[in-house]
């Protein structure tokens, strides 16, 4: 039983590193562009989602608040129900849904598009409506999840936290944000 359990671990890792390596080749244009706009963000980056997709947005939310991009997580479903008072025209909004079908995401969505508030989606799948509604798509595909089932979210939530990471360090090195204001930002624990 022990080595069928080291096994499977292993094959969950395994699993989840060749999705990164997808990920990792499939860095393009859209990523460039949605730098370029979150870089020219006036006001907060608006970090929303839902289930999994959720949890990631508030732990990149919070990465990007921490290395001097001013962020916010925002449940879809609470701005349904008067959170979209949150956000005025000087923020943009990243959203995350690997389905690319969350209805939860739509007021938020319809939200920016009145108010042309920029739209960054990330996505596992890119379709017409999320096209027409997104001023960038980023896709994340050619995934495989390391659930068996092939339904758990795995590597596709690994390769969310990662791309996050990737635009909150991309963004932290084009403002030149330095140790004196990572360590202002961080009085407690040991960064502190």
């Amino acid at each position: 039983m022990t080595e069928k359990i080291l096994k499977i671990a292993k094959k969950v890792i395994s699993t989840e590193i060749e999705g990164l390596q997808v990920l990792s080749k499939n860095i393009n244009d859209s990523f460039l562009r949605s730098i370029k706009i979150l870089g020219k963000t006036k006001g907060k980056i608006i970090v929303t989602g839902v289930g999994k997709s959720g949890i990631i947005a508030k732990k990149i939310a919070s990465t990007l608040a921490s290395t001097g991009s001013p962020a916010q997580f925002i449940h879809s479903t609470e701005a349904s129900h008067g959170d979209l008072g949150m956000i005025n025209g000087k923020d943009t909004i990243l959203a995350i849904t690997f389905s690319g079908k969350t209805i939860e995401l739509n007021d938020i969505f319809m939200y920016s598009k009145e108010n042309k508030i920029p739209l960054i989606i990330i996505t596992g799948k890119i379709n017409s409506n999320l096209k027409n509604v997104s001023t960038v798509c980023i896709e994340i595909s050619n995934l495989k999840e390391a659930c068996p089932l092939e339904l758990a979210p795995t590597t596709s939530t690994t390769a969310m936290i990662v791309l996050g990471d990737a635009i909150a360090i991309s963004l932290m090195t084009s403002k030149k944000f330095t140790k004196k204001e990572f360590y202002s930002y961080h009085p407690g624990g040991q960064l502190g």
